[in-house]
């Protein structure tokens, strides 16, 4: 496996951390060419982008007068393939190693799984690939502009909830961690909010599964619009939401889940045989009063939820111990 060491030097891959480098480390596949062996040939279809580890890499075109010339050298530390990568287009030169050496591959797949994993990493990535392509080439406006546009989709995917545009269960996870650090860090408070559709599974069992994911995705704006930017709202799972609040106390939390309980409360959704009106329950609970833990807050939140349903559904909740 290639090492830490070499991988910091390697100019897509310099503005990664540690651990973002042995996250790297783990798609990378060594492979090793003996003396003129070809990497690729120009007209190969292009799914692999190459990382020199030791030895150098030709660059050859072939022109119409049936010569090769040699474009380019890439050198330890360097990268090259990633244009046929990114654009699905056939290899536009042959790549060559004249001594041999060793190359790390990382296969279009495999990025992007990192994509769908490690967003944030693969977007480090991506970017300082993009600006390096920005030097290489006179031409790049077309290719830089979908390859950022790419990007960003893919980063969008793989945080947010399909159904819902909400964030999904992951991102919630990364993001309650990091709230919570940063809030006993600087001895802050935050709020934490969970909420599920009351009844629900008599909606599905009555008008089916589809239009029970029609209920869960007309819920969503309700949800979004009586939020700040800086709240976190995700659909936890099924008819489940989770809302962080950063900097709000529980009487804030609740004031918020009231918010969104008379926002749905007032919607009617077109049903099989009619309007078909739904409403929520809420818990909520606060860092660190209620809980100084992740589990230990979800827990307190996801208690105060089973008050309110207790209390007659349709309605928020505190938590009290």
């Amino acid at each position: 496996m290639i090492s830490r060491d070499l991988l910091k030097r390697v100019t897509i891959l310099e503005a990664l951390n540690k651990d973002e480098l042995d996250i790297v480390r783990g798609f990378l596949r060594e492979v090793t060419h003996t003396k003129a062996q070809e990497v690729f040939h120009q007209g190969d279809e292009g799914r692999e982008l190459y990382i020199v580890g030791d030895g150098w890499v030709s660059i050859r075109v072939h022109t119409p007068d049936g010569t090769d010339v040699n474009v380019a050298e890439v050198r330890p530390g360097e990268f090259f393939g990633d244009m046929a990568m990114f654009e699905d287009a056939p290899r536009s030169a042959t790549c060559v190693m004249p001594d041999g050496g060793t190359l790390y591959e990382l296969k279009k797949d495999d990025f992007f799984q990192m994509m769908d994993h490690h967003p944030e990493t693969a977007i480090k990535i991506m970017y300082r690939m993009v600006q390096i392509t920005n030097d290489r080439l006179s031409n790049t406006g077309s290719f830089l502009s979908g390859l950022v546009q790419w990007g960003e989709g893919a980063r969008r995917r793989a945080i947010t909830d399909d159904l819902t545009g909400l964030y999904n269960r992951r991102h919630l996870d990364d993001a309650l961690e990091r709230q919570l650090s940063h809030a006993a860090a600087h001895k802050e408070r935050f709020a934490l909010i969970m909420m599920d559709l009351d009844r629900f599974h008599g909606i599905n069992d009555t008008y089916g599964q589809e239009f029970g994911d029609t209920i869960i995705a007309a819920v969503a704006p309700s949800v979004r619009d009586s939020l700040e930017s800086k709240d976190v709202p995700a659909r936890y799972g099924g008819d489940e939401f989770t809302i962080i609040l950063p900097s709000a106390d529980a009487a804030e939390g609740f004031a918020k889940a009231e918010a969104i309980r008379k926002s749905v409360e007032a919607m009617e959704i077109p049903g099989p045989s009619g309007p078909v009106k739904v409403t929520t329950s809420q818990g909520v609970a606060e860092f660190p009063i209620h809980g100084s833990s992740i589990e230990a807050l979800k827990e307190a939140a996801d208690k105060a939820l089973y008050q309110a349903k207790e209390a007659g559904r349709n309605r928020a909740a505190i938590y009290e111990a």
